[in-house]
């Protein structure tokens, strides 16, 4: 029955709202995608007002898109587990018809979870770092305080890795202006990057550089607080023209460019071996799918 599946695929944000329920189908919803099941035969009218902006996958290309999907491949952060805990939670809650097309969709499905698992701990377990900010969070690990110099984008694309993971203090030239902030990031708080003593325990501390602010200002602001710095790591473009002197370790930019072009090599390599064993097993379950010695209906009978 393989060859009878339809796959309608719509990305969160296009299009209409929400599809419409399968007469006799599945229907997945995740924070970023939804997905209808449906059997060929099926009477697909119902779809049709929502057909713009739709993705439509048949048969073993629906099996394949479906496991690239709950392996991660699909997700913003490539290989993240939250999309297979999602889909067990679907699989765990599923209804199916009790009809032969019922049986095949139960099968079809706990398949995929099985597929899934393998290639996930096969290739894309502890994938590492691929963006700044997971780099920024791999080298704060275990840091109790963070404090953040800046508050513009590169300072907004590392907060969400922080927050959790340390307590951020985030400083600024004009603290009000930066209070949108805390409508996202109600943990953070917020400081006026000045001439005094921001008011700091002993707890050991990293400073991340997220302004474009010159090595003499930073200094000078270091030399007034009384934090346990620990580290710093430098984003600053001028990291390597305009270099810190501190007493503490220092990351620099370059090296986080470095880095992260490793991780995405590494990581690219995985995916390609993830994706090639995602066709393997597809064709696989093609096979098994074309090999039906009695029939779907003689086994549910």
């Amino acid at each position: 029955m393989l060859d009878e599946l339809v796959v309608i695929h719509r990305r969160a944000g296009v299009g209409v709202r929400e599809l419409p329920a399968s007469i006799s189908g599945l229907h997945w919803r995740t924070c970023l995608r939804e997905i209808l099941f449906l059997n060929q035969r099926e009477n697909l009218a119902h779809v049709a007002p929502a057909a713009v902006n739709l993705e439509t996958y048949r048969a073993e290309n629906a099996y394949r898109f479906l496991l690239e999907i709950v392996c991660g491949l699909h997700s913003p952060l490539v290989g993240e587990t939250a999309v297979l805990g999602q889909f067990r939670e679907f699989c765990a809650r599923a209804k199916f018809p009790a009809t032969s097309w019922g049986w095949f969709l139960s099968q079809f499905i706990a398949d995929l979870l099985e597929d899934a698992k393998r290639i996930r701990h096969r290739h894309l377990q502890g994938l590492g770092s691929q963006s700044y900010g997971s780099l920024v969070r791999h080298h704060l690990m275990d840091v109790p305080v963070t404090a953040v110099l800046g508050s513009g984008k590169l300072a907004k694309e590392i907060l969400p890795w922080l927050i959790g993971k340390t307590e951020v203090r985030l400083f600024c030239r004009n603290p009000k202006r930066a209070e949108t902030l805390l409508d996202d990031y109600p943990q953070i708080q917020l400081n006026h990057f000045g001439a005094a003593n921001a008011d700091w325990d002993a707890r050991p501390t990293a400073l991340v550089i997220a302004a474009p602010l010159i090595e003499n200002e930073i200094e000078g602001w270091i030399a007034l607080q009384s934090a346990n710095f620990i580290k710093v790591l430098d984003l600053r473009g001028e990291a390597e023209s305009d270099p810190l002197q501190t007493s503490f370790p220092s990351i620099k930019l370059p090296e986080l460019f470095a880095a992260l072009a490793t991780e995405q090599q590494k990581t690219h390599v995985r995916i390609a071996a993830a994706r090639a064993e995602i066709d393997e097993l597809t064709f696989r379950r093609s096979q098994q799918a074309q090999f039906r010695p009695f029939g779907w209906e003689d086994l549910c009978a």
